[in-house]
């Protein structure tokens, strides 16, 4: 039930537009909770949450639902009473991504406007409490649990406590090492490419609005179509270099021509929120001659000839020769950013990645191979196939990190079933009498006093 319902506290925003269209209803108290309410229209929604997110439960959906619900209000109720706080920046923050990402799935945001019937700033205010309220439960979710710490002894008897025929089984696993070559663009590519954006600025600056630009020109797909328009982001969220520019910025300034990983850009500062910006930018990318490409292709031949001949190790060329700064420091060993493990599921390989390990046997190593790198830009890499495991049932020398998670979850499910049962005892409750026969799991709604 704590699964369901931090579940439904994280995908409840996705939802909420399209649940507060439906059940727009003349709404009756269906529970309470301290000082918090739980309307009809509020059930409703999360029981169509629940079904489109195809989220799996067992018993009566409303039942199921209303004790969800219970469980946030009841978290809602205590962060109040131990004063936990929200800052407006981060509620604004999150109101501009989930807006910006409900206008990218609709089309933009006059689409959005055209579903909703309400403008952009209107849907904002309607939604900025819900979504105020979302984050309060998370930090207080997060405040609950944050002194939970397991050692490897919690691990072993967690996974010696796990019948044997519930120890989950384990796909096949790879661990995958590389190293990139990735040629530089032509210093004329590079002038072009930054003569071009100045021009831009020139425009800008003589009356030219920056966003039909980004729209015409801007290689960002993300940011392109919405006039170069990031939503509101805070420290962090982009590349310094980005990062440095914009909080340089006055509103509506227009940057100098800069350079990042990316590419080079032109940005124009929309509004600053303290810590949170809202920007345009233009990206343009400079372009690699197919000769370059090849000559990037002979280097890594040569190296790999270098490793197959036993005159450099392959951690050894990947700290020297190649450019992926992720993983030239860790033997070129790629890490799988869901987990930080090094290793991987081969159905969650990039797909690049996999059509050239699912041949190779552990030790080998491949021809080079052109790729396109995170940052979009054609690159070759040698890749080592460092290990492979069959399907099997979880081993707690094979599969530790994994264990080591699901112990977690499980001291978390514990703490929170403690904690709730004690914060019950001391909180009003009240739920409606038709819900009263509901088979809860915990005492909800039997108090009046």
């Amino acid at each position: 039930m704590m699964r369901i319902a931090i579940l439904g506290t994280l995908i409840a925003c996705t939802g909420l537009l399209q649940a507060q269209r439906d059940y727009d209803l003349l709404d009756g108290v269906m529970g309470v909770v301290g000082n918090e309410v739980i309307l009809l229209s509020d059930l409703q929604a999360r029981q169509g949450q629940i079904l489109s997110n195809r989220i799996p439960y067992i018993g009566d959906l409303e039942c199921v639902a209303m004790e969800a619900m219970l469980f946030e209000k009841l978290i809602v109720h205590q962060a109040k009473v131990d004063s936990v706080e929200v800052g407006e920046e981060q509620v604004d923050a999150a109101l501009e991504s989930r807006i910006a990402m409900f206008s990218e799935q609709m089309g933009g945001e006059d689409k959005l406007e055209e579903f909703y019937g309400k403008t952009i700033p209107q849907i904002k205010q309607e939604f900025y409490e819900p979504i105020k309220e979302q984050l309060l439960m998370q930090t207080m979710q997060q405040q609950l649990i944050s002194g939970i710490r397991i050692t490897p002894a919690d691990v072993q008897e967690f996974y010696q406590s796990i019948p044997l025929d519930s120890i989950p089984l384990i796909d096949s696993e790879v661990e995958v090492a590389q190293i990139m070559i990735k040629p530089e663009p032509r210093k004329s590519e590079v002038e072009k490419v930054k003569q071009r954006l100045e021009d831009f600025r020139t425009q800008v600056l003589e009356g030219k609005d920056f966003a039909t630009l980004a729209v015409l020109y801007s290689e960002d797909p993300g940011s392109a179509t919405r006039g170069g328009e990031l939503g509101l982001v805070g420290r962090g969220r982009m590349v310094p270099e980005f990062e440095q520019v914009a909080y340089n910025l006055e509103e509506g300034g227009v940057s100098r021509v800069f350079e990042s990983d990316f590419g080079y850009h032109l940005m124009q500062l929309i509004e600053r929120k303290g810590e949170y910006y809202n920007a345009r930018h233009i990206l343009l990318k400079p372009r690699i001659s197919a000769l370059d490409l090849d000559i990037a292709r002979q280097r890594l031949d040569s190296i790999r000839t270098q490793i197959m001949e036993d005159s450099l190790t392959f951690a050894q060329a990947a700290l020297n020769f190649s450019d992926d700064e992720g993983t030239k420091n860790n033997n070129g060993v790629i890490i799988n950013p869901n987990t930080g493990s090094v290793r991987f599921p081969v159905d969650e390989l990039d797909p690049q990645l996999f059509l050239v390990v699912d041949k190779m046997e552990p030790g080998d190593i491949s021809d080079p191979v052109v790729m396109r790198s995170l940052t979009g830009e054609q690159a070759y890499r040698i890749v080592m196939l460092r290990y492979r495991s069959d399907a099997h049932r979880a081993d707690l020398n094979e599969d530790y990190q994994l264990l080591q998670t699901m112990t977690r979850n499980d001291r978390t499910d514990e703490a929170m079933k403690e904690w709730t049962e004690k914060t019950i005892k001391s909180t009003y409750i009240r739920v409606d009498d038709e819900l009263q026969q509901c088979p809860f799991q915990r005492e909800w709604g039997l108090r009046d006093d």
